[in-house]
């Protein structure tokens, strides 16, 4: 078998498992569904610790987790990013060169991100004709759009924890195995600081620890992602209807394949993991911020210089809400410069002297009074009629039977 074949085939000792791993895409990241139900065990390890308090010895249970601080950022083209904060990181690679120093590129450029944030709100109230609750709705949603399109963010703290997601048939009960347990899966679920304070808070309050209890998870019918996340619910299951109570063999299966469980390939599911050398995180907010940075150079010596980056066409000055119709501005003409409808009877200019039929009188000039007489020089002949215009009027458009080729 080829070296290729060798590494990139699985073994297939299961059929059930097979389809179940396909139909997941055999990732370890665990993902809400719309308006479904979640069913979790959190495994736990034991470890000795030593009391500081007391000085004395005793045996906790730990979560198997572990936690990262992350930088996310969005580039122009509307990607998401994200990776391990840098700071404090010392790596080298094999032959002695250094891969991270120890510093963050990317917490260099948080304050630049949030200058950009400020300076496209003083535009955009500048130029907004919007008045009122339209004006403040609009510019609302204009200011969270600039937010999240900040190209670097502070690293916001979060806890990647191994759950047991066991599988729910439709009728909500367990699906069990040939074994005579019921199927799961291991599961590593990404949760911010606050959402894990607020599982714990809930946890405390029933008197239940949250290593080695069960935790049913309800996330709302909606396509939303951070809405499914935001509004789900936790309810904890208290232990007469815990699984892992009711199956006694199933702890122990469980801790067998939570003893196998490593955090090295973390990466191929979430890929902040994957790390990024100090350079590459220079040379990329580098490039992101190349146009900022040329911008702040050319106003320490012009005033007047703008940022343009994230100006694709004109400015709207009178932008429309969705739902709305465009705003009404006091004293303006509406359609200035509309086309003249044929037949309409055009004002005269104001304090312009009319001759009924003719240019308006201005005084001291003779109307139309003809050529000057040469002396010596032979009348001019009588001028010919001039011949009938016979073309069709071409701003006739309600009337007439002549017609255009075009």
């Amino acid at each position: 078998m080829s070296s290729f074949l060798a590494n990139a085939s699985k073994r297939v000792t299961d059929v059930r498992g097979f389809i179940r791993d396909a139909a997941t895409g055999s990732s370890i990241k665990y993902v809400a569904e719309k308006g479904v139900k979640h069913l979790l065990y959190i495994p736990f390890i034991t470890n000795t610790v030593v009391d500081e308090a007391t000085g004395q010895t005793m045996t906790v249970k730990e979560p198997v987790a572990i936690s990262g601080n992350i930088h996310e950022w969005q580039t122009p083209d509307g990607k998401f990013h994200a990776v391990v904060c840098l700071k404090d990181v010392i790596r080298n690679a094999e032959d002695g060169t250094v891969l991270n120093d120890g510093t963050c590129p990317i917490c260099d450029r948080v304050n630049d991100a949030w200058e950009i944030v400020n300076y496209r709100k003083e535009q955009e109230e500048a130029q907004c004709k919007l008045a009122g609750d339209d004006r403040k709705k609009y510019l609302e949603k204009t200011f969270m759009t600039f937010r999240d399109e900040r190209k670097a963010k502070a690293a916001r703290s979060y806890m990647y924890l191994l759950v047991v997601k066991f599988h729910i048939a439709a009728d909500g009960n367990p699906v069990i195995s040939p074994n005579g347990l019921p199927e799961y899966d291991l599961k590593v679920m990404k949760m911010s600081s606050s959402r894990i304070e607020k599982i714990q808070q809930q946890m405390s309050n029933s008197g239940i620890e949250l290593p080695g209890s069960e935790l049913m998870i309800e996330y709302p019918n909606t396509d939303d992602r951070r809405l499914q996340v935001s509004q789900s619910t936790t309810a904890p299951i208290f232990p007469n209807n815990m699984l892992t109570l009711k199956y006694p063999a199933l702890v122990e299966a469980i801790n067998q394949d939570v003893a196998k469980f490593s955090w090295d390939s973390i990466e191929k599911s979430f890929s902040e993991w994957s790390g990024m050398s100090t350079a590459v995180a220079k040379n990329t907010m580098d490039s992101l911020f190349e146009k900022w940075d040329q911008y702040r150079k050319e106003a320490m010596v012009n005033p007047s210089a703008r940022y343009l980056e994230y100006v694709t066409t004109t400015p709207t000055t009178e932008p429309a809400l969705h739902g709305l119709g465009a705003p009404s501005i006091p004293g303006a003409v509406p359609n200035p410069g509309a086309p003249v409808i044929p037949g309409a009877t055009a004002e005269p200019a104001p304090g312009a002297p009319v001759i009924p039929g003719g240019a308006p009188v201005i005084p001291g000039v003779t109307p139309n009074a003809g050529a000057p007489v040469i002396p010596g020089a032979a009348p001019a002949a009588p001028a010919a009629p001039a011949a009938p215009n016979t073309a069709p009027d071409v701003n006739n458009v309600f009337g007439g039977t002549g017609s255009i080729s075009i």
